[in-house]
This record gives C-alpha cells, sequence and structure tokens, in this order.
C-alpha cells in the first residue's frame, strides 16, 4: 500500500483543519445547551416570580372584592409581565384579560418545565385564599420571544466559531508555511551539498531550538565530510594499530618542521628585507638632520622612516620566529621575577576594564631561559589574551606552578608551568592548527602582524620547552608553558639566577 505523502505546510494545516472540526461542533453543541438552559432557567424564573408577585397582590389587597380591579391586574401581566394569557377563576365564575391570545380556551395546570405543551405557552396556576375566597391564577407566558433569543445566540455564536476556524486554519497556513521554510531550506541545501557543491553552508535562521540545533549539527557533519576520505584512512588506522599517541606526536613533528621550513625561508627574506632598510633609514635620517624644519618635505621624510623603522620591527619579529636566538644566553632563572616583572609592566598598559589575577606558588624551581626572551614571552602571552577579549570587561588569569610529573613529549618529568587564560571568545579547532604560523592573524588588516604567537613559538623552543593551547567557543583560551626544570630555588631565592 502506497504511503500518501505531503508537504510539511498541507501536513500541519490539514491537521489543523480536522481538530477543529472535531472539536467546534462539540463546543457548538455543549455550549448551545448551556445558553438554551440559562435562557429556559430565566425565563421559568421570571415567570414564577412575576405569577408570585401578582397572586400575593391578589392576597393581600382588594382585588379580589371589586372586578375592575382585577381586570386591571390580568391586563397588567399581559402587558408588563409578557403573559399571552391571564385569567382569574373564583367561585365557580372566570375572569379574563381580553389583552390576552384569544386562541388559548383551555388552560392546564402549572407546567414542570419549558416549551411543555408544544403550544409555545408556559402555564402557572397558583391558589389564591383572601376573605373568604378560594380562586385561581391561571396565567400563561410567552415561549416565543426567549425562543427567538436562543436562536440568534445560537446563531451569533454559529458565526462566531466559524469567524474562528477561518482565521485558525488562516494563522495555521501561515505559520506553518513560516515553519516550514527553515526544511526547505536544508532540503534545498541539502540537495546541493549531495551534487557536490560543497560550498553551500547548512546555516538556517530560526527560532525553533530543535531546528536550530539539527542545522547546527548538519554544519558540523558537512565541515567533517569535506575531505573525509584522506581523515577516513588515518581514522581507521589508529584504531586497528592502537597507536594515537605516536600519530599525535607525528603531527606534532610535521608542524615543527613546516614551522621550521617556514622560519628558514622568512630568515633569508627578512636578512634581504634588512639589507634594504637600513639605506633608506640612514640615508632618510642624514637628508632630515640636513632639511630645514620649516621644509614641506619634512613631514613626508619622517613618515618614511616612520614606516621604514616599523618594517624593520617586522623583520626583527621574523628572525626572532625564524629561531635567530642562538645569540640568547641561557641560564638559570628564577620565572616568579620574570612573570612579575611582566605583570608590572603589562599592568600600566591593560586598561582598567582588565581585571588580571594570579596564581603563582611560593617556592617554583630554577628553569634554564634568557631572562630578556622570557619577559617578552610573558608580555606577548598577555597581550595576546587581552586582544582575545576584544577591549571588553573579562578576567586575564597567570599562573606559575611546579608540576612533579608532567607530560613532555615522550618523557615524564619535573616541570615549571607557566599559564596565561583569558574569557574571551575561544577558537575553533580550524584556527588553534594556524595559530603559530607566521603572519596568520584573526585580526582585521592593519590591526596585527601575525608574528605574535610565532614569535613565542620561536622562543619556546629555543628553551626546549613545549606550549599548548586549551580553548573553547565561548569559554576562553589558556595557553600553558612546560619548562623543564633545572634545579631548586634556594632558601634565598637568588640560587643559580644570573
Amino acid at each position: 500500500m502506497v504511503r500518501l505523502r505531503t508537504s510539511f505546510a498541507n501536513y500541519v494545516t490539514v491537521w489543523v483543519v480536522l481538530l477543529h472540526l472535531v472539536l467546534l461542533p462539540a463546543l457548538f453543541f455543549g455550549m448551545g445547551y448551556v445558553i438554551r438552559k440559562s435562557h429556559e432557567d430565566l425565563f421559568v424564573e421570571h415567570a414564577r416570580t412575576f405569577a408570585r408577585v401578582l397572586a400575593e397582590e391578589f392576597e393581600a389587597g382588594v382585588a379580589l372584592d371589586s372586578q375592575e380591579r382585577t381586570q386591571d391586574l390580568l391586563d397588567l401581566a399581559i402587558s408588563h409581565g409578557e403573559a399571552r394569557y391571564a385569567e382569574l377563576f373564583d367561585r365557580g365564575h372566570g375572569i379574563r384579560s381580553q389583552l390576552g391570545a384569544a386562541d388559548i380556551v383551555v388552560p392546564r395546570h402549572t407546567d414542570l418545565g419549558f416549551a411543555q405543551g408544544g403550544d409555545g405557552v408556559y402555564f402557572i396556576v397558583l391558589p389564591i385564599v383572601h376573605a373568604g375566597h378560594n380562586a385561581e391564577l391561571r396565567l400563561g407566558f410567552d415561549e416565543q420571544p426567549t425562543r427567538g433569543r436562543i436562536r440568534l445566540a445560537l446563531t451569533r455564536m454559529l458565526w462566531l466559531l466559524a469567524s474562528y476556524l477561518s482565521v485558525a486554519v488562516g494563522i495555521a497556513i501561515i505559520l506553518s508555511y513560516r515553519l516550514s521554510r527553515p526544511i526547505h531550506r536544508l532540503r534545498n541545501v541539502s540537495r546541493a551539498i549531495a551534487s557536490g557543491d560543497y560550498g553551500q553552508a547548512l546555516n538556517v535562521s530560526t527560532g525553533i531550538r530543535e531546528l536550530h540545533e539539527l542545522a547546527t549539527d548538519l554544519e558540523g557533519m558537512r565541515r567533517e565530510l569535506v575531505g573525509v576520505n584522506n581523515r577516513l584512512q588515518t581514522k581507521i588506522k589508529e584504531k586497528e594499530i592502537s597507536e594515537g599517541r605516536r600519530e599525535e606526536l607525528q603531527k606534532q613533528l610535521r608542524h615543527r618542521q613546516r614551522l621550521e621550513t617556514v622560519g628558514t625561508l622568512a630568515s633569508g627574506i627578512a636578512h634581504e628585507i634588512n639589507n634594504v632598510l637600513v639605506p633608506i633609514i640612514l640615508f632618510t635620517d642624514t637628508v632630515l638632520q640636513d632639511l630645514a624644519l620649516s621644509s614641506a618635505s619634512r613631514a613626508d621624510l619622517e613618515r618614511v622612516l616612520g614606516a621604514a623603522r616599523r618594517a624593520k620591527d617586522v623583520v626583527k619579529k621574523i628572525l626572532t620566529f625564524s629561531r635567530e636566538l642562538d645569540e640568547a644566553k641561557l641560564a638559570l632563572i628564577d620565572l616568579r621575577r620574570v612573570v612579575t616583572e611582566g605583570l608590572n609592566l603589562f599592568s600600566a598598559l591593560a586598561p582598567p576594564r582588565v581585571e588580571i589575577r594570579t596564581e603563582i606558588d611560593a617556592a617554583i624551581p630554577l628553569v634554564k631561559a634568557d631572562a630578556t626572551l622570557a619577559l617578552h614571552l610573558v608580555m606577548n602571552l598577555c597581550t595576546n589574551a587581552y586582544q582575545a577579549m576584544e577591549g571588553s570587561e573579562g578576567v586575564l588569569t597567570v599562573g606559575l606552578r611546579h608540576q612533579e610529573k608532567a607530560d613532555q613529549g615522550v618523557v615524564t618529568q619535573s616541570c615549571v608551568e607557566f599559564w596565561v587564560s583569558d574569557t574571551g571568545h575561544g577558537m575553533d579547532p580550524v584556527t588553534v592548527e594556524r595559530i603559530f604560523e607566521p603572519f596568520f592573524t584573526t585580526r582585521s588588516v592593519g590591526q596585527g602582524t601575525g608574528l605574535g604567537l610565532s614569535v613565542v613559538h620561536g622562543i619556546v623552543e629555543s628553551f626546549g620547552a613545549s606550549i599548548a593551547v586549551e580553548t573553547k567557543i565561548g569559554a576562553g583560551t589558556t595557553f600553558r608553558v612546560l619548562f623543564p626544570t633545572v634545579a631548586q630555588l634556594g632558601a634565598g631565592g637568588d640560587a643559580g639566577v644570573p
């Protein structure tokens, strides 16, 4: 049996219509019963109350002693009580209102309910005892006005429910099409990806959490599936030989070799650029010294000199990244002093909206490093953490502690861990893979050279240390540098410090 399939919008609309077609008749008959019952009860209550008041008038007054007075009271029941029949039967003689309907001949006993008898008249018979009189008051009230009000109320309710059904169906159609729009978007993009257009992004704009999460998950799957053939072979190999650790080390080695290759190339280019910048700076400076202060060309030459010096600073950073660190004088130093000095310098530059916290242990072993480069390392990581918070309020934490057993590559040894963490927006895995590459930056053009972290990497490598990154989108980033320990810090705090 072939199953009927339809669109999401039509599916929702049909179900809304079917649901209302079931509920609205039940609602109509239920409310109709309530309306009919309330009007009938109100009519009966009014008739009985009016009849009781009229009977009490006969019993309390002198109407029974005067036929004219009796006639007036009976006429009053017709003109003001919505009665169609009014008669007083006393001593075998009946007095009937002339205003009543002529077609009502034989009265009945008191009706027990509305519409009893089928003649459209509700009869009430009340005994009257007064001054020797033993009479009966017979009243017949017209049921037609009440029935008309009931029909009018039911008609209005029917129109109201019909209007509600129309509005509900219209809203269901509009909402179903709006809700189905993200689904159509996902379908179209999925078909495009299936046809080979991998540049399409499975992003939808919707306030429905399930659809948003579905689109996010599908987008993550799309990104993972792009180039999945090469990565799948690697994953299968890792599971078969259970050597995930070696694969990670090989990945680090390839990354390091790539950085070394780029560093060698950058070093050669930097030397050539430096050879060009030196005469530009010297000759420009000489011309400025000989040029009069009022010369119109002086401002242009100063700009040339400033640009050349900035270019020389970039060359210096390139040389630092390319591991032109052979001149570094490695010695036993106390990282606490270096970190404290770096924080003092950075605190003067950091804005007050950035809260700086420190977690520095009291006793830290000595490590072998260059104090100047180590200070440069601290300043670069702190600056990078501040920039990651994009100038907004945040917390920057600097820590220093000793680990007896730290994982350093393939060996476990005693290390001093230095870390800098921020509460910025974090990085995705693709960005983390490239953060130590020279000239790679996530900042806009003109706001960064992309050399800060590459210089940090070069300094760390020159110390024989290692650096790791922990980050998560929306949860900030932490850089951890592990320095192999060489000696314990003396009691005076000066042992081994140059």
